[in-house]
């Protein structure tokens, strides 16, 4: 009888409901890294040089901007690029290594993306450099303005 409860009470609960050690979400951590507000004018790129948060295994970028659910609201893009990058210019334009594209998000063949996640493996200094920074580039709706928010968190743990 005991190891058919044991069994069952195993067969309930999924690895890493916590009954032999930390649960999958008690394992993650995450923390602040910087928090960008901003407003970027129609038909225009602005940039952002930012710190990597290298607590974590990855950044994760959260964007929002006033307008972006509405219909008729300004849609912007948010890219991910070394450093380096000093003339990125958004897709479908060719860039070189320097601008090659680590994450993107905002507004994206007509869907909403508002997290852009930049791995770097715990501060790997051959894909960001050292310091670990990124920039990122918010490139403006063609017709209207876009006040935004970008709040930039490390990561760290198992995706449970």
């Amino acid at each position: 009888m005991i190891r058919i409860t044991a069994l069952g009470l195993f067969l309930l609960c999924p690895w890493g409901c916590g009954l032999l050690g930390p649960s999958c979400l008690d394992r993650q951590k995450t923390g602040p890294v910087t928090t960008i507000v901003g407003e970027v004018a129609p038909a225009r790129i602005v940039v952002h040089q930012v710190p990597y948060g290298t607590e974590g295994s990855q950044n994760d970028a959260h964007i929002s901007w006033v307008g972006q659910a509405a219909a008729d609201g300004p849609r912007i893009g948010v890219y991910a690029t070394k450093v380096g990058c000093a003339d990125f210019r958004p897709p479908p334009a060719t860039n070189g290594d320097a601008c090659a594209l680590l994450g993107r998000a905002g507004s994206i063949d007509g869907q909403i993306a508002t997290t852009l996640i930049i791995t770097n493996g715990r501060g790997n200094p051959d894909i960001l450099g050292s310091p670990a920074e990124y920039k990122l580039w918010v490139v403006g709706d063609p017709e209207q303005s876009a006040r935004y928010t970008i709040d930039i968190t490390w990561f760290y743990g198992p995706d449970c």
